[in-house]
C-alpha cells in the first residue's frame, strides 16, 4: 500500500482507468501537440501580418473567410475565401480533417483555454446532449443549402461564376475594403471569448467544434471519403492510452480493434494518439475510406446522454430564443458567435432548473448547491443568471424594434400603392418610432442606427433634423466605407436646402472613399448639370454607367446633356439604350422623339412620341404643338 510504483494498465483497462493511473490527460503535450501549437501560432502570426499589410499598403488579399463561400454560391463572385475553403475541403477529402486541428484559429483558442484551465486545476467535463449535436448540421444547412433550395423554389437560375474588383463592388482577390465581411475588432474579441473560452468552460474541451461549427460538418463529410486515416500497423493490445488522450472524444482503441483504423469523422488528426501509444501500433496511412463502415459489424458502444427529454426541450427552446434575439443584434453580433452563445445559454438554463429541483448541483470547480442548500458560489451563479435574464429581456426588446423598424423602412423604400398598402409617410413614421426606441433604450448606438435615422428624417417634412446624425457618423468613422453613405446623405440634405456647392463637395468626399457608387455619380452629375457645368456632368454620368450600364435613368440624362452639347449621335444612342433597358420609361422615348424631329425623321419621331404619350399622360399635350424647330424639353 505504501509503494510509489505506478501500476501498469492491464489490456482490459478502460480509458478512464488509464487516465487516472497514468495521468495521460494531464501529461505534457506530445511531440505532435507541440508542433501543432507552433503551426497554430503561425496562423495567428499570418493573420496579424495580413492586417498589417493592408494597413501599410492600403490594399491586400481579400480576407480568407470561409463564410465568403456564401457570396460565391449566391452571387457567383469567386472569392479568396471560396478558394481557400475549396482547398481545405479537398485536403480533407484526401488526408482527413487535418485542417481543423492544424489550421483552425477557433480550435487553437479552445485548446489554449483548456490548457489555461488545466493550469488552474480546472478540468471542465464534456457534456453529452442529443439536441446540441443537431446544431452544426442545422447551421450548415441554413448557411449553404437553404439559399440554394429557395433559389430553386423561386425558379431563379444559378449565378454565373465571375471575378470582380473593388470597382465592381466586391473584389474577388485584391481589395482595399479588407474589413468588408469582418466584425469590428471588439466584436471579434468577444466572439473569440465566447467561442474559444466560455464555451469550453461550460460545455467542455472542443465543444464549439462538436456542438456549433457548421464548417466541421462539411469537413466531416469530406473525411468520410478520405483514404488518409489513423491506422494500426500491427496488433493492438487495447491498453486505451490512445482514447485517454484523444481530445475529440473518439473511442480510438475500439475502432482500431473493430476496423483496423479510425472511421469516426470526429477524428481531427491531432496525432496525439500516435504519440501516446506505448507499443507504436498507430500511424498515419492510406486505406479504404470509412464511408458507411462505422455502422457495420458489432453494434457501436451506446452513448449515454445526460439530459432528460424535458431538459432537452428546455435547451432547444433556450437555443432558439437566443438565436432569434442575439443574432445580428445592434447590427454587429455575428452568426458563429450566436451559435456559441446559444449552446452556453442552453446548458446554463438546465443548470438553473436543477438548482431548484435537485439537492446537489456542481459547475466545475464550484459546488453550487449541496444537501439542498445553496452555497456562496450558488448565490453568485443565481445572481449572474438573473443579470443574464435581464440582459436577455432588454436585448429582446431592442431586437423587436430592430426587426419591425427595418421592415417598415424597407417597405417605405420599395413603396407601392393598392388596397391594404400603408402610405409611404405612414411607413416612415412607423420606422422612425422603432428607430427612436432603439436610440433611447439601446446600450450603445451602432453606425447603422444613425444612418437609418438620417435616411428617414431626410425624406420627412424636416430634413434638417438628419444633420446631427450624419455629423455623428462622420466624426466617429472618418474615411470608413460606411461614412461614404453619410457624405452622400449630407450632400442630399445640402442640395435640398439650395447649397449646391456644399452638396458637390460632400459627393466628392464620399466618392473618394467609394468611387464605384453609381447613384452618387448620377446625383453629382445632375447637380453639376443644374449649376452650369455640363462637361463635368457628362463625365460623372459616363462614370456612373461604368458601374451601372443598364441604368435607364442615367442613359436618359446623359443623352439629354449630349443633345444640349450638339452630340446628336451620342444622344440618340443613349436614348435608345435607355428604352432597351426599360421599355416602359416614357422620358427617353419623348426625348428621342424630339431629337428625331429636329433631324427631320418625322415618321419614327411621331411613333416614339405617341408611345411616350400612352405611357405618361404628361406628354400627350405636346403632340399637337411639336415641330422640327422646337427646343428639346425633358
Amino acid at each position: 500500500m505504501g509503494s510509489n510504483r505506478k501500476h501498469a494498465p492491464s489490456p482490459a483497462a478502460s480509458p478512464k482507468t488509464v487516465a487516472r493511473r497514468t495521468g495521460a490527460v494531464t501529461q505534457k503535450p506530445s511531440r505532435y501537440g507541440r508542433r501543432r501549437a507552433c503551426v497554430l501560432a503561425s496562423v495567428y502570426l499570418l493573420m496579424g501580418l495580413h492586417v498589417a499589410h493592408w494597413k501599410i499598403t492600403g490594399k491586400t488579399l481579400a480576407p480568407l473567410e470561409l463564410n465568403e463561400v456564401m457570396v460565391t454560391l449566391e452571387l457567383g463572385i469567386v472569392t479568396a475565401g471560396f478558394l481557400f475553403m475549396s482547398v481545405a475541403f479537398l485536403s480533407a477529402a484526401i488526408f482527413g480533417r487535418f485542417f481543423c486541428s492544424w489550421g483552425c484559429h477557433i480550435l487553437a483558442l479552445e485548446d489554449l483555454c483548456a490548457w489555461l484551465l488545466g493550469r488552474l486545476r480546472i478540468r471542465p467535463r464534456p457534456i453529452r446532449s442529443r439536441l446540441l449535436l443537431l446544431v452544426p448540421p442545422g447551421a450548415m444547412s441554413y448557411m449553404f443549402l437553404w439559399p440554394q433550395v429557395s433559389r430553386l423554389l423561386a425558379g431563379r437560375a444559378p449565378p454565373e461564376l465571375r471575378l470582380l474588383t473593388d470597382q465592381d463592388g466586391w473584389a474577388s482577390f485584391v481589395t482595399a475594403d479588407f474589413w468588408r465581411n469582418l466584425p469590428d475588432p471588439y466584436i471579434a474579441l468577444l466572439t473569440f471569448a465566447i467561442c474559444g473560452f466560455a464555451i469550453v468552460y461550460v460545455l467542455g474541451s472542443r465543444s464549439f467544434c462538436r456542438y456549433a461549427c457548421p464548417y466541421g460538418v462539411l469537413f466531416g463529410l469530406a473525411d468520410r471519403i478520405a483514404p488518409g486515416r489513423i491506422v494500426a500497423k500491427k496488433t493492438c493490445l487495447q491498453c486505451g492510452h490512445c482514447t485517454a488522450v484523444c481530445q475529440s472524444q473518439v473511442r480510438v482503441h475500439e475502432e482500431i480493434a473493430r476496423f483496423g483504423n479510425i472511421v469516426d469523422p470526429a477524428c481531427l488528426k491531432d496525432l496525439d494518439c500516435i504519440s501516446a501509444c506505448p507499443n507504436e501500433v498507430l500511424g498515419f496511412g492510406f486505406t479504404r475510406p470509412s464511408l458507411g463502415r462505422s455502422f457495420r459489424g458489432k453494434r457501436r458502444r451506446s452513448v449515454r446522454f445526460e439530459y432528460t427529454l424535458a431538459e432537452e426541450i428546455l435547451m432547444a427552446l433556450t437555443f432558439v430564443a437566443t438565436m432569434l434575439v442575439f443574432r445580428g443584434l445592434y447590427g454587429v453580433v455575428p452568426f458563429l458567435m450566436t451559435l456559441g452563445l446559444g449552446g452556453i445559454a442552453a446548458v446554463l438554463a438546465v443548470l438553473g432548473t436543477r438548482m431548484v429541483r435537485q439537492p446537489a448541483v456542481r459547475l466545475v470547480p464550484f459546488q453550487l448547491k449541496l444537501d439542498g442548500k445553496t452555497t456562496r458560489a450558488g448565490m453568485v451563479f443565481l445572481t449572474a443568471a438573473f443579470g443574464g435574464s435581464v440582459l436577455f429581456a432588454h436585448s429582446a426588446f431592442i431586437r423587436y424594434h430592430e426587426h419591425f423598424g427595418d421592415r417598415a423602412l424597407a417597405a417605405a423604400m420599395r413603396h407601392g400603392s393598392g388596397p391594404g398598402v400603408a402610405s409611404e409617410a405612414t411607413l416612415r413614421a412607423e420606422a422612425l418610432g422603432h428607430l427612436q426606441a432603439r436610440e433611447r433604450w439601446g446600450l450603445f448606438r451602432p453606425l447603422d442606427l444613425d444612418l437609418k435615422l438620417a435616411s428617414v428624417l431626410l425624406a420627412g417634412e424636416s430634413p434638417a433634423l438628419a444633420e446631427p446624425y450624419l455629423l455623428r457618423v462622420l466624426e466617429r468613422r472618418p474615411g470608413d466605407v460606411r461614412s461614404s453613405d453619410a457624405h452622400f446623405a449630407m450632400a442630399e440634405l445640402l442640395a435640398k436646402t439650395g447649397d449646391f456647392v456644399g452638396a458637390v463637395r460632400q459627393y466628392e468626399l464620399g466618392l473618394e472613399i467609394r468611387p464605384d457608387s453609381p447613384a452618387a455619380l448620377y446625383n453629382l452629375g445632375t447637380i453639376l448639370a443644374a449649376t452650369g457645368r455640363p462637361d463635368e456632368a457628362v463625365a460623372k454620368l459616363r462614370a456612373a454607367l461604368v458601374h451601372a450600364p443598364a441604368d435607364a435613368q442615367v442613359h436618359n440624362n446623359l443623352g439629354f446633356l449630349l443633345a444640349r452639347q450638339g452630340d446628336t449621335a451620342g444622344a440618340e444612342r443613349h436614348f435608345r439604350l435607355a428604352i432597351t433597358h426599360q421599355p416602359a420609361f416614357a422620358d427617353p422615348r419623348f426625348n428621342l422623339g424630339r431629337l428625331l424631329l429636329e433631324q427631320g425623321r418625322e415618321e419614327e419621331a411621331l411613333r416614339h412620341l405617341r408611345r411616350a404619350a400612352q405611357q405618361d399622360p404628361r406628354y400627350a399635350q405636346y403632340l399637337g404643338a411639336i415641330g422640327p424647330g422646337s427646343d428639346m424639353r425633358q
